[in-house]
């Protein structure tokens, strides 16, 4: 019938919470966890407080998931990954690159992903939701290292401290991402990786040889 309106179909329970969630990381992103107010995170959802408030009864919670889940998850995906990424590691100098590149994709994207939030709580006033991420962050490093580790135990440096490296490639990362987004520039994944991966294998610098030592040989 004419002038009739279509009934909108309403959104499903599931699609408005993941719709919130990501509402929630921009906000939180832009203003950290202590300056956010739930009214904010609201408005940029498109719903009001009450609909919010029945996916998540608290901002904690709301941050719980918007953040840390997605930090749990990427737990999750590198203990899957553990097994496929340990045979590279074990295996010919390009079956260990493959796997060193995947590996430091995974970083890469939690990144991007997640590298505003970080940023924004990491650094700001001490709370229980930024004690929670620096477990969370805490737990995931620790992971990788013992993956590292127990994947190319023969091609390890003994000067190299597996942990504390692994904390620069993802400081690096973060940076580089970060560095695009605030100047507005593409965030070209493949080629900041190529750039690390050249970085660790070969480094940036070559020292020029020692004369005194040239003269003595």
């Amino acid at each position: 019938m004419t002038g009739e309106r279509t009934p909108k179909r309403r959104m499903s329970a599931e699609r408005r919470r993941a719709q919130i969630i990501e509402s929630a990381r921009r906000v939180f992103a832009e203003s950290g966890y202590a300056a956010t107010r739930t009214r904010e995170i609201a408005a940029e959802a498109g719903v009001n407080e009450a609909m919010l408030y029945r996916h998540f009864p608290s901002k904690e919670e709301l941050f719980e998931a918007s953040v840390l889940e997605s930090i749990d998850a990427a737990m999750v995906r590198a203990t899957e990954n553990a097994h496929g990424i340990s045979r590279d590691l074990a295996g010919s100098a390009s079956d260990v690159e493959d796997g060193i590149r995947r590996f430091f994709t995974d970083l890469a994207d939690l990144a991007v992903d997640l590298g505003p939030l970080i940023g924004a709580t990491g650094f700001g006033p001490n709370s229980p939701v930024r004690t929670k991420l620096i477990e969370r962050l805490d737990a995931l490093f620790e992971v990788a290292t013992a993956i590292t580790v127990n994947g190319i135990p023969d091609l390890m440096r003994d000067e190299i401290d597996v942990r504390l490296g692994l904390e620069e490639v993802f400081g690096a990362l973060w940076f580089s991402a970060e560095m695009a987004r605030w100047t507005g520039r593409t965030f070209d994944r493949e080629t900041v990786l190529d750039q690390m991966m050249v970085t660790v294998f070969h480094g940036i610098i070559e020292l020029p040889e020692d004369d005194d030592a040239t003269q003595t040989a």
